[in-house]
């Protein structure tokens, strides 16, 4: 008997993770939906994190540069610059290098995974996944004390 995958995936890529120091951790929304952007930046809110959401590409890369994320959840589907050539911008800049990066699509994993570069994403998330799957990956790659 063949076992498919859930229909909504969260999934880690990488080993990268970030050192929060018991401080919030900041995440950066990208979604050139405003209200998908604004509701997930809600959602996070509450649950502990300093989130800024942006609405569109170019936005996204200034963003990041000024405020340096921790994680930044990437819409891959945005006009004019897509999710894969914001992803390679932020791993080229030394303020952004180290943050962790999300695909974070209503495209399946294979999908991003056939399109990007092994450095771009840290994990692909499908959008319409259950909030606690984000939260549990977002967790992972959080570590309050150096190595």
């Amino acid at each position: 008997m063949q076992m498919t995958r859930p229909a909504h995936e969260a999934r880690r890529w990488t080993s990268r993770t970030f050192l929060a120091r018991g401080r919030l951790p900041r995440i950066l929304v990208v979604d050139d939906n405003s209200s998908g952007a604004d509701a997930l930046a809600a959602y996070l809110e509450m649950s502990k994190h300093k989130v800024t959401a942006v609405y569109g590409s170019a936005a996204a890369i200034a963003a990041a540069w000024v405020w340096k994320p921790d994680v930044v959840l990437l819409d891959i589907s945005m006009p004019r610059i897509d999710g894969f050539a914001v992803a390679r911008a932020l791993r080229s800049n030394l303020r952004t290098t180290a943050s962790v990066i999300v695909a974070l699509t209503a495209h399946d994993e294979g999908f991003v995974r056939k399109r990007s570069s092994h450095a771009d994403f840290d994990a692909y998330c499908q959008k319409g996944l259950m909030l606690d799957s984000l939260s549990t990956l977002l967790a992972s790659f959080m570590r309050d004390v150096p190595p």
